[in-house]
């Protein structure tokens, strides 16, 4: 088979793929009751849970809102958003905490778990953002500013976490830095830009700062690795368990980022794919013995990991 063929073959694939997922979902897991999407469902589709998870919201309501941008707007996906963004809107949001918002609720929306990280506010902010891209409803275009702004003044420590829950170390006895906050920030970013391309200057500036975090701070060439977790300025802490961990599928995402979120320009756009590509290239730190990408998680130097805390 030639490459044409081939590439050819691939496509329908893919496509064949992304209709059958898309029908799946569709049946199955969007909730006509009280709105929303079940996600823990089995092969055959049946809801084994009924707690819902708020990432999944808005990554769903996102995913219904982009397929329109793509592929033409379909009223069953623009509804499916909706409902998402909806049920976000109506049962996820604390108000009583400064418009945080939960990590997981019950099927009817009752408040079942708060998290002090700032994941479900990226999500939701990414799907208000394609929505208003697709359907130019201004109120999704605020809400998504709000919220973007919102973990910008949380992850840079303006702001007190209204939860009161605070960071998850006492630290005065230890603080760092999580790969995860630049890396979905910048993706978070990459959305508004495509968007609203009024704050094009306030995307640009803070995309780069992200960036700039996750070469100055994660990405060690010495260790041949990206690290999750670091010390305020970048130290490898090889002495602890989280100091060491490894995370290929974040490897990938960042990479993917860094070329989707970075502002334009050839020169500035040939430097990120440099720079990515340095992020997910196979490699053996100092005595270990596979690479990281061979795993869902490893660590630097092979020292074994033991199960991480997800409060």
């Amino acid at each position: 088979m030639d490459h044409k063929a081939r590439l050819q073959s691939h496509q329908k694939w893919i496509q064949e793929e992304l209709e059958r997922s898309i029908r799946f979902w569709m049946k199955n897991g969007m909730d006509p009751v009280h709105g929303g999407v079940y996600t823990c469902l089995d092969r055959e589709g049946k809801v084994f849970s009924t707690d819902k998870s708020v990432w999944m919201q808005g990554r769903c309501a996102w995913i219904f809102a982009y397929l329109c941008h793509v592929y033409g707007v379909k009223e069953e996906w623009l509804a499916a958003s909706k409902s998402c963004l909806d049920f976000m809107e109506r049962y996820c949001i604390n108000r009583a905490a400064g418009n945080r918002m939960y990590f997981t609720v019950t099927g009817d929306g009752k408040p079942l778990r708060q998290r002090r990280y700032c994941f479900s506010e990226g999500f939701y902010a990414i799907a208000n953002a394609e929505y208003y891209g697709v359907t130019g409803d201004k109120a999704c275009l605020e809400r998504a500013r709000a919220a973007y702004d919102l973990i910008w003044n949380l992850n840079q420590g303006l702001v007190a976490d209204p939860t009161g829950m605070g960071p998850k170390t006492i630290p005065e006895t230890r603080s760092g830095r999580a790969l995860a906050n630049p890396m979905i920030y910048l993706n978070i970013t990459s959305v508004l830009r495509r968007v609203d391309p009024e704050q094009d200057a306030l995307y640009s500036e803070r995309a780069a700062q992200c960036v700039d975090e996750i070469f100055r701070y994660h990405y060690k060439p010495e260790l041949g690795c990206t690290l999750e977790s670091v010390g305020p300025n970048g130290e490898f802490r090889g002495d602890v368990t989280e100091g060491r961990v490894v995370n290929p599928g974040h490897d990938i995402e960042c990479s993917w980022f860094l070329m989707g979120g970075t502002p334009t320009g050839r020169a500035t756009r040939s430097s990120m794919r440099w720079r990515s590509k340095s992020l997910t290239r196979p490699s053996r730190p100092a005595g270990t013995t596979s690479t990281a990408a061979c795993s869902t998680s490893s660590t630097a130097w092979g020292v074994p990991l033991r199960p991480m805390s997800t409060t």
